[in-house]
């Protein structure tokens, strides 16, 4: 019973992101313009219970030091975030004022979904990270093939997305889940199973046509392919597999779009986005304030409709209705003090996967198959900059999460020091 007790925390995420998979929670119970969406009641009650549970479990688990640090720069960078949204004046859309509540709630919603991985790391099972995740990541990849023919009805396009996100965003959980199944592969756990989730791990993030989503992915690869494919044999698969993949690319129409990398909305909406970020000191350092010249949210409860490809008309000119971009959320409407507060987030994992890789790339040793989630982790952030993750993409956000603070728990003694 004890046994089946610790394993229940695993269950019910697992039971979550079946959840997120199909169905979308940016949505509410109640007729739209909604306020509060679903993700934030949810994600909210599962976080409390969660850490209630860790209150109560004498040996719930610990963060190492760079998990602490983590939390604390991503707590400092929200908490600065709703601060800011609090106070900032109120962004106009047209000849229309957005409410202040559609700029607190989104970070309230971020809030959350933070405290929902924390403390849900905190009860998770004593285990490696791929026998932790093995079912939140097969059944997330399996859902999200089993729900695309909705999804390609309800998002008019024969790209993979699934309630988690569009298919612009949706690559990172995507990737993640493939890095935990990889990693269980290697690790010789459940060991058919798992090879077969990697491959069609690796065959939803090409289908999703996000060109983002293929960079993470050849990133991850190498870096892996570096660590393990040490064998003629080994190269001549993972050769084959680029071969493959190049040809699908090829002869399917949806996804010609991957070779061609232009852009010219995301690029006027960098342009806008930089004069207004250096039209003031003020600017430089403390940003335009959070949600003020990207009031997304307002959009996404359709309390206003979204405009023609997302181009909307702001007092500072034409802007897209979101960032497209965490760095750039982040840096112009929080300033440069934001910026402080985000780079440890993104840059402890970096480091962190530096030094657990330092043997193998000396020849001394191979690193444990549980440094692959890991790396699928890193090679997302490049995506950061092409797309709003932490403070928006809630189901995405919560699976970063999840990987990162289950690689920065505090490892067991006989595992050797801590990270």
């Amino acid at each position: 019973m004890r046994r089946w007790a610790e394993w229940l925390p695993v269950a019910g995420l697992s039971a979550l992101l079946v959840v997120e998979t199909f169905f979308d929670l940016r949505r509410s119970m109640t007729p739209s313009p909604w306020l509060w969406n679903s993700y934030l009641i949810v994600h909210l009650l599962a976080g409390l219970a969660c850490l209630g549970l860790a209150l109560v479990r004498r040996r719930a688990g610990r963060f190492s030091r760079a998990g602490w640090i983590v939390i604390a720069s991503a707590t400092a960078l929200m908490v600065y975030c709703l601060v800011s949204a609090a106070v900032t004046p109120r962004p106009r859309v047209s000849w229309i004022y957005v409410p202040r509540a559609y700029l607190v709630v989104p970070v309230l919603t971020a809030m959350a979904t933070l405290l929902l991985a924390v403390a849900l790391v905190r009860v998770l099972p004593a285990e490696p990270v791929h026998r932790v995740l093995w079912w939140p990541a097969a059944l997330t990849l399996a859902c999200a093939f089993a729900q695309w023919p909705r999804s390609a009805v309800v998002h008019g396009s024969p790209r993979l997305a699934t309630g988690m996100g569009g298919s612009a965003v949706v690559h990172v959980p995507l990737l993640l889940a493939t890095g935990v199944a990889l990693a269980a592969f290697l690790a010789g756990w459940r060991r058919w199973w798992s090879l077969g989730l990697t491959v069609i791990g690796v065959a939803a993030v090409v289908l999703t046509g996000s060109r983002s989503g293929v960079v993470c992915l050849v990133l991850a690869g190498v870096v892996v392919g570096l660590q393990w494919l040490r064998s003629r044999r080994a190269w001549l698969v993972a050769g084959a597999v680029v071969i493959v993949a190049g040809i699908v690319v090829a002869a399917v129409p949806m996804l010609h779009r991957l070779l061609n990398p232009t852009d010219e909305l995301r690029a006027k909406n960098l342009e806008t986005a930089l004069g207004v970020w250096t039209e003031t000191p003020k600017h430089l350092l403390l940003g335009v304030g959070s949600g003020r010249l990207w009031p997304w949210y307002a959009f996404d409860s359709h309390l206003l409709r979204t405009p023609w490809r997302g181009w909307v008309g702001t007092q500072w000119g034409a802007a897209l209705n979101s960032a497209h971009s965490t760095f750039l959320q982040v840096l112009v409407e929080l300033g440069l003090l934001g910026m402080l507060l985000l780079i440890p987030v993104v840059v402890v994992p970096v480091v962190v996967l530096a030094r657990r890789l330092w043997p193998g790339l000396r020849g001394a040793s191979r690193p444990v198959p549980d440094t692959v989630p890991l790396i699928a982790l890193v090679a997302t952030v490049p995506a950061f900059f092409l797309d709003t993750y932490l403070l928006k993409n809630y189901g995405a956000s919560l699976w970063w999460w999840l990987v990162l603070l289950c690689c920065l728990r505090a490892r067991r003694r006989r595992q050797g020091a801590q990270a």
